[in-house]
């Protein structure tokens, strides 16, 4: 399987404590969503994908209710890894940076560890 140069930098940020959010930009059909894919199949913890593409209307609802299923995901297992989220499409939902500031913060308040890819 072909993994693009950049997988491994990404996989190992994934697999990192949970210090930042990873943000994947650049232009269309060059993989961003197949890695992804990629790095959710590669790891041992769980994972939650969704993409705002299969949504009709996305909005901040829609962020905040995959960002709960990621953090049952964390809260179903007892690993120190946590889970991981992945949103992919994000960027089409209006006002999107806010709602995940908010979440995030939310997050670290509360030692919860949801590691965050879109």
């Amino acid at each position: 399987m072909y993994r693009r140069p950049l997988y491994q930098k990404v996989l190992s940020r994934i697999k990192d404590s949970k210090g930042f959010m990873q943000v994947l930009a650049g232009p269309r059909q060059v993989g961003k969503s197949t890695l992804a894919h990629q790095i959710k199949d590669s790891i041992s913890f769980p994972a939650h994908y969704a993409s705002s593409d299969t949504t009709a209307l996305p909005d901040a609802s829609w962020i905040k209710q995959q960002w709960e299923i990621g953090r049952l995901k964390v809260k179903e297992v007892s690993s120190p890894k946590g889970a991981l989220l992945i949103l992919d499409e994000i960027q089409k939902i209006p006002d999107w940076s806010n709602t995940v500031k908010g979440l995030w913060d939310e997050d670290v308040a509360n030692k919860l560890n949801l590691k965050v890819f879109f």
